[in-house]
């Protein structure tokens, strides 16, 4: 049993250091941010991308924690699945998620923001359109550009309720006018700036009455010719 209690205190001393050690970097990026805004804004994502597992959620929840409400988000973002987790349909959406990013890019792209009419909507690659078909055959996307267009939301700063002292972005599927399919209405994204430009965001899925966390994303500001 001593050992066991060991091993234990171990493992959590370690994932202290790792925690602070990301912590500190993460203000060292905020404190180069104001004269390299995008070298910071580079170097960030590819540090999330480096924590794009569901064996780091732990780290990606302290660095929530550690950021800050978005000021202010227009326009069309470039996203990232970090993982998907919590329950064993979600590892299957995170498998496909992967698998698409293989064959070459096929599903999510990001999310848009229209913050005057406090809306937004998630964005996919047009290849996405015959896998969508089969898994929601009633679901109709609209088309932009060379994306399809869907899964609407509606945005508020709102108190999260895992964390109620944490102000974030809200990203909520629930109206019924969107007609969101599956799950969505009882998912809940919640936002926050990680650095300028770039977003760590959370999604959080209410089961039998509870929120709980089932996965990571980060969206970022696109370069010209990314979107």
């Amino acid at each position: 049993m001593n050992q066991a209690v060991s091993t234990t205190g171990t493992k959590q001393g370690s994932a202290r250091a790792e925690h602070a050690v990301d912590l500190e970097r993460l203000v060292r990026l905020r404190e180069r941010a104001i004269t390299s805004p995008d070298a910071v804004a580079n170097e960030a994502w590819s540090l999330l991308a480096t924590l794009a597992s569901p064996r780091e959620h732990a780290r990606l929840a302290s660095l929530f924690a550690a950021s800050r409400v978005p000021a202010d988000l227009r326009g069309d973002y470039e996203g990232m699945v970090l993982c998907l987790f919590g329950a064993f349909w979600l590892s299957l959406v995170d498998a496909a998620v992967r698998a698409g990013q293989l064959l070459g890019g096929i599903g999510w792209t990001g999310k848009s923001f229209d913050p005057e009419r406090g809306i937004g909507w998630n964005r996919l690659t047009r290849s996405s359109r015959l896998p969508m078909f089969f898994a929601m055959p009633r679901y109709d996307f609209d088309r932009k550009g060379q994306e399809l267009v869907g899964f609407r939301f509606d945005l508020r700063t709102d108190r999260s309720p895992l964390t109620p002292t944490q102000e974030v972005l809200a990203i909520v599927y629930a109206n019924p006018a969107y007609g969101n399919p599956l799950v969505l209405p009882n998912t809940r994204d919640e936002l926050v700036e990680f650095v300028p430009g770039v977003y760590l965001g959370r999604a959080l899925w209410k089961d039998a009455g509870t929120w709980r966390v089932v996965g990571y994303f980060a969206l970022r500001t696109p370069a010209k010719g990314r979107v």
